[in-house]
């Protein structure tokens, strides 16, 4: 079992879960397409396990899944695979598409100017950046979705980057492009956008860790 901390205004929450749960949480499933009949699940497997553990790999006529047990990996694995000639046919490597496709905006703390493309290098290794730009002490890094951003999260918040410590949330302002009745404006004075997704929340004000 894993325990979590979650904090809200009335208190403190502990949640844990069991190690099961995480590590299905954690895995990425990947399309293949355009591929050969004659292209083997072995093959296909032996192919993504070069990138890292491969948990699940089905094979149906000229596409595949498989499921990769973290987004590091599957992310190298969708970079070097796609358009991959096997059986003479390039094939198709891309993130399978289910909920939570969204574009998320982050905000990164506490980060020196002058290493914009360093930045965006570190989060494209969690998933597809569109754009990366610091702004003074801070920085906003868009992601093309939740699950992308939460590891991202979860793998750099509290590091170390060109000799800061970063800290990494969820912006409260919201991504470019949005349409006003998907992500409405606050209520009030001094309200916060609400959250869009799973385990969101405000950001706090930085104090340094």
């Amino acid at each position: 079992m894993k325990e979590f901390e979650f904090r809200f205004s009335c208190g403190t929450v502990f949640l844990k879960l069991p190690r099961s749960t995480l590590e299905q949480a954690a895995m990425v499933k990947i399309f293949i397409g355009n591929l050969s009949q004659d292209a083997e699940k072995d093959e296909i497997e032996a192919l993504f396990t070069q990138y890292g553990t491969v948990t699940e790999c089905a094979k149906y006529k000229n596409y595949a899944f498989v499921h990769m047990e973290d987004r590091k990996s599957a992310t190298k694995a969708i970079r070097e695979l796609h358009l991959y000639k096997l059986h003479g046919r390039p094939i198709n490597v891309e993130p399978s598409r289910g909920k939570n496709q969204g574009p998320v905006k982050l905000h990164i703390a506490n980060v020196e100017k002058g290493f914009d493309d360093e930045l965006r290098e570190l989060f494209e290794e969690y998933g597809t950046v569109t754009e990366c730009a610091i702004v003074k002490n801070f920085a906003f890094v868009h992601m093309s979705n939740s699950d992308e951003a939460m590891d991202a999260i979860k793998g750099l918040d509290n590091t170390d980057f060109q000799g800061k410590r970063i800290h990494v949330q969820i912006s409260k302002s919201r991504p470019r492009g949005y349409e006003e009745e998907e992500y409405p404006p606050p209520p009030g004075r001094g309200g916060y956008y609400p959250p869009r997704f799973p385990g969101e929340r405000p950001e706090p004000p930085y104090r340094g860790r």
